[in-house]
């Protein structure tokens, strides 16, 4: 099945792999500069900050299949790359990829201490993108976001009510780009802290993309408003590959949305846990869905089913993550009210699809998928680790 689509501390948990040395040394060192364009039509900024090393192959592989999706297109097409990224807790380069008889080459632009800048704070996010601006400028700029993902969850929370794994012995149990949030807090960053840190720059974005798990919810995409045109993002876990980019690379230096839809899509439909999920979110939407909204809830303050009765999209317990567009309707009582809501998820979600199953790495299983609008909600969670921060967020407190 395919389908086509204030100030609170929100989290998504920064990580990249460490990079040895032979990464940076990649980097020609000749006196012959490539020919970047002078103005670009669109600078990609690869953000790639630091958290642990269990993913560390599969960035690299990542990176290259970048590489491959440009040399495949013969070139940038006007546009480029940028990306930022640490070899550890303590050291990171700003590199560029571009273009050159016939295949890529990366030069380093840039060496960071965490000390100097410390990427987990508004000062130390301007600070980088400010840079990439400088190195590789244009007339418009992307963020894609390599790390580990819990969604609007604040830094430093604990979510640890896991599914037991019932797989039998001998059967596969396939890792995903989320390992929770328990990771060291010093490399988390709150989404309402990227948010001021793009802010403070005077850049928006054209899409903010979050190369990792749980992202595509409402309350990451109403703190992202007024620094992005779009959120793309999964609703669920991300396989360990992550993103195709050799098959939608060249679709995100073009913002062609619906290209990245269907590539993803074509990608995870045949993999070997044929799982993924993916939405893309017009921010521009959010603030006319938060106004319906509250009149839903107040209209509508108690929902007459059993949450366990809406569409899960996660791996915990006690869900975290519904499906906003199920929830929504299985709240609403006013039809009125719930046409108009119907018809601002289209404008707010204009491409998604799903695979049959979404696979969670904390139950080891495919969980079925018989509705889905492309954004998640935590509104209707009974999950305790988020107890005391749920009505917290600027979302909850906009739309009650």
């Amino acid at each position: 099945m395919k389908h086509l689509i204030s100030s609170f501390k929100t989290l998504f948990v920064l990580s990249i792999m460490s990079v040895p040395s032979i990464f940076i040394s990649c980097t020609e060192e000749n006196d012959e500069q490539p020919d970047y364009p002078e103005i670009a039509n669109q600078t990609v900024i690869m953000y790639m900050p630091w958290a642990d090393s269990g993913i560390y192959g599969y960035f690299l592989k990542n990176i290259s299949a970048f590489e491959t999706a440009i040399e495949q297109n013969h070139g940038l097409g006007g546009n480029s790359l940028v990306v930022f990224i640490s070899e550890n807790g303590y050291t990171s380069h700003m590199i560029r990829i571009s273009y050159e008889d016939g295949e890529c080459r990366r030069d380093t632009l840039n060496e960071y201490s965490f000390d100097a800048c410390d990427y987990t704070t508004a000062d130390g996010i301007s600070q980088i993108i400010r840079d990439a601006k400088e190195f590789a400028p244009a007339n418009k700029y992307a963020l894609a976001i390599g790390c580990h993902g819990m969604g609007w969850i604040p830094s430093g929370t604990n979510v640890g009510t896991r599914v037991t794994k019932t797989n039998s012995k001998g059967q596969p149990v396939y890792q995903t780009r989320f390992f929770g949030s328990a990771s060291d807090s010093r490399y988390q960053t709150d989404i309402a802290t990227l948010a001021e840190g793009l802010a403070n720059t005077g850049q928006r974005m054209e899409y903010v993309l979050f190369d990792d798990c749980y992202m595509s919810n409402i309350e990451t995409a109403y703190d992202l408003r007024n620094v992005t045109d779009y959120l793309i993002a999964s609703t669920c876990e991300i396989m360990i590959e992550g993103m195709p980019y050799d098959k939608i690379g060249i679709d995100l230096l073009n913002n062609d949305f619906k290209g990245v839809v269907d590539g993803f899509y074509d990608f995870y439909s045949s993999f070997k846990m044929p799982c993924g999920t993916i939405g893309v979110t017009d921010c521009r939407e959010v603030e006319e869905m938060a106004y319906i909204m509250k009149q839903i809830n107040a209209s509508c303050p108690d929902l007459p089913c059993n949450v366990t009765e809406i569409q899960d999209l996660d791996g915990f317990e006690n869900t975290i993550f519904f499906d906003f567009g199920d929830y929504v309707n299985r709240l609403c009582m006013n039809q009125s009210l719930l046409d108009e809501f119907n018809s601002q998820l289209e404008r707010l979600v204009p491409y998604k699809a799903c695979t049959d199953t979404y696979y969670s790495s904390y139950s080891g299983k495919e969980n079925v998928i018989n509705t889905f609008s492309g954004l998640t909600i935590s509104d209707p969670s009974i999950n305790r680790s988020i107890a005391n921060v749920k009505n917290q967020t600027n979302w909850y407190r906009d739309t009650h």
